[in-house]
């Protein structure tokens, strides 16, 4: 989209939001725009408005508006924590800009309790505590005002104490509310495969991801689903977007890791969704239930299995008649550049804790040729850090691998998932026509291997 049209369509936006401010589908569509747009300070005062409005609402994703919000912090001439909009994000989201975590490591470092501060420990908390830190502010943390600590560790660690109101809630009630809520979830299978045990064990440390909302959308012919399955929920993110979107469903999720499971439990709570049951299970293992679901979504969980297709068998033996799978598996293209970060991990024998995660980072940060790596969001937590270059079980497939995995299962392929407003579905129209092609898509990929980066995200049945 020209830059003229954007700025058409949220000058639209914004008197259609002016006339109806309640309707969710519209601050949907800002988040929508907005995340495409580097913005320059000062902006128009409507958009500044509309910014800090969408900060606030339920119906927008905050990471939606971080790449806007972080342009124009980095565009103030008094620095970019001078943004008030940035400050306000901070809480929500997690902060994808080398840069700003610069100034927030930076400005950390003077151990000056403020406004600006309580931010700052918020932002670290979304991150898990990923920034580097220096032995020197090791060594001050003992005697730290308790908003200067909560920068650098959760306020929970520190037992009894006085904090602000949101740094209490976010560092010390809820965590302690999700490890009450871990304990009461029901094992619904056990974990005895040697591989998932070493999975659960990594998310069980560093559950993931961290997250505020939930929002997705799914095709039109996924409609009537009655009986869900969420196999591999993590947090809940998916789990309560699609207990949303299926308010009528019944939605069975599972996880390894109860310490993933009290996460997506608090927040479920939280945001008053009654449709979803939570249980800890490991997919090889669910043969053996009796139920049946009209629609089972596996997204990123399958390649970190010791045999994926054993458990995508598994998986299968639950399907109601005509149900639907939502599938995510990893492309060999799109992650050579984690597999190459991967490589110099072994080389360094950098560990998976938090000392090894840095190293890692300052490495891959100080080289330029990992640049894709530095702009992914999963590189600015140390949770996401983790499952992205130091996951202990990783497969990866090309397409003719699924063409031919399809064919085996006897699975009916029905088309791709993209996050990025159609631009991949674009390029593949300009030379075919077949959506539902996986070798045209395979040969789209071979020239263009970032087509499927994140992951190769279907549906088939």
């Amino acid at each position: 989209m020209r830059e003229a049209d954007a700025l058409s369509r949220l000058e639209s936006l914004a008197r259609a939001l002016e006339r109806e401010p309640q309707r969710d589908v519209l601050w949907s569509q800002f988040a929508e725009l907005i995340r495409f747009f580097s913005l320059r300070h000062p902006v128009p005062p409507f958009v500044r408005e509309l910014l800090g409005r969408a900060l606030e609402h339920p119906a927008v994703d905050p990471g939606d508006l971080v790449r806007p919000v972080s342009t124009l912090a980095l565009s103030r001439p008094e620095g970019p924590l001078a943004e008030p909009l940035l400050l306000r994000l901070l809480r929500d989201a997690v902060i994808r800009d080398a840069r700003l975590e610069l100034a927030i490591t930076e400005t950390r470092r003077r151990m000056v309790p403020s406004e600006t501060m309580i931010a700052i420990a918020h932002q670290c908390f979304n991150t898990e505590y990923v920034f580097d830190e220096t032995d020197e502010e090791r060594a001050r943390l003992a005697q730290a005002d308790p908003v200067v600590y909560a920068a650098y560790r959760p306020l929970h660690t520190l037992g009894a104490v006085e904090a602000p109101p949101s740094l209490q809630r976010q560092q010390i009630e809820e965590p302690l509310e999700e490890r009450r809520l871990a304990t009461a979830i029901a094992a619904l299978t056990r974990v005895e495969n040697a591989v998932s045990a070493a999975v659960r064990e990594q998310y069980e440390a560093n559950p993931y991801p961290r997250w505020i909302r939930a929002q997705t959308s799914f095709p039109e012919f996924a409609t009537g689903a009655r009986k869900i399955l969420v196999a591999g929920c993590g947090t809940g993110q998916h789990a309560i977007a699609t207990a949303r979107y299926f308010p009528q469903a019944e939605v069975l999720a599972v996880d390894l890791s109860r310490a993933s499971l009290g996460y997506a439990k608090r927040k479920t709570l939280e945001l008053g969704v009654a449709n979803i049951d939570y249980r800890q299970a490991d997919i090889l293992e669910l043969g053996t239930l009796a139920q049946r679901f009209d629609l089972i979504e596996c997204s990123g969980v399958l390649h970190h299995l010791e045999d994926p297709l054993e458990g995508w068998r598994v998986l299968l033996s639950l399907r109601a008649p005509g149900a639907l799978m939502r599938v995510g598996l990893y492309s060999e293209l799109g992650r050579r550049a984690i597999v190459k970060a991967r490589e110099l991990i072994s080389a360094r024998g950098w560990r998976p804790d938090p000392q090894g995660i840095r190293a890692c980072r300052a490495a891959l940060r100080a080289d330029p040729q990992y640049a894709r790596i530095t702009a992914n969001e999963d590189f600015y937590s140390m949770s996401g850090c983790r499952d992205l270059l130091f996951h202990v079980q990783e497969h990866r497939f090309t397409l003719p691998q699924i063409d031919a995995a399809l064919r085996e299962l006897g699975l009916e392929f029905l088309g791709f998932e993209f996050a990025d407003s159609g631009a991949a579905l674009r390029r593949f129209h300009e030379r075919f026509a077949d959506e539902r092609s996986l070798p045209s898509w395979h040969e789209l990929e071979e020239r263009e291997p970032d087509t499927f980066s994140r992951m190769y995200q279907f549906w088939v049945r």
